[in-house]
């Protein structure tokens, strides 16, 4: 993906959101190369921290710029991957059924492709391993939310909180279950995409040519960096 400094730099000094449309924290710096595009960004968080991220897990749109999680970016791209790679399969099957390619030149693709679906097998059978990671941090975030949701029900009920107090309380409680509920079904829908991944080690059933009876943020820092 290339990212001019253009397309990142009017978001300068402005907040970023994750996927989730969480707010994560202001941009305040950009790593470009001398080509004038974008390789990095730097945002300051809330807790005042400054951190860097590769412009490979940041979705630029009209309006603003997605900071999105590192497994789901690697999920999204190992799809894409899959998907081209099932195409390019099944074009190559039908070049061989019209006679458009030799017996010998198939063989060698389809190996191809078939080795580059056991890397993506692999890759994603460590992302599933990251992913556990993730739910259980997922689902801790939820039961601790649904415990203070309880907490600020009883002390509103024990009269120790007012009731505008526990009405602000609650609604914010609320929408972080929202948020912490939808990221978790998004992430179980991609596991279970994940988990259907399957390298095809068997050939293709298609016959050979030979017995085919017919062939049918506020501060700016713009970084330059040296080409290698």
């Amino acid at each position: 993906m290339t990212v001019a400094i253009e397309q990142v730099g009017k978001y300068l000094g402005k907040t970023l959101e994750d996927s989730m449309g969480r707010p994560v924290g202001k941009l305040v710096g950009l790593t470009a190369d001398v080509k004038g595009e974008v390789t990095a960004i730097q945002v300051a968080h809330s807790d005042g921290e400054v951190a860097q991220y590769q412009i490979t897990v940041v979705k630029v749109l009209e309006d603003k710029l997605i900071l999105q999680q590192n497994w789901r970016v690697e999920a999204e791209g190992l799809k894409r991957e899959r998907e081209i790679i099932t195409r390019r399969k099944q074009a190559l099957d039908l070049l061989l059924k019209d006679g458009d390619i030799e017996q010998v030149e198939f063989d060698e693709q389809r190996t191809r492709y078939e080795d580059l679906e056991k890397d993506i097998k692999e890759q994603c059978e460590n992302l599933l391993g990251t992913l556990k990671q993730v739910e259980w941090k997922l689902d801790q975030q939820i039961n601790d939310l649904q415990g203070a949701l309880t907490n600020n029900k009883m002390l509103y009920s024990s009269s120790e909180i007012d009731e505008q107090t526990y009405q602000t309380v609650t609604e914010s409680i609320r929408s972080g279950l929202e948020i912490a509920r939808k990221e978790r079904q998004d992430l179980d829908n991609i596991r279970d995409h994940l988990s259907t991944i399957e390298p095809m080690h068997e050939k293709s059933t298609i016959p050979t040519a030979a017995t085919q009876k017919s062939p049918s943020s506020d501060v700016v820092v713009i970084k330059i960096n040296e080409l290698a």
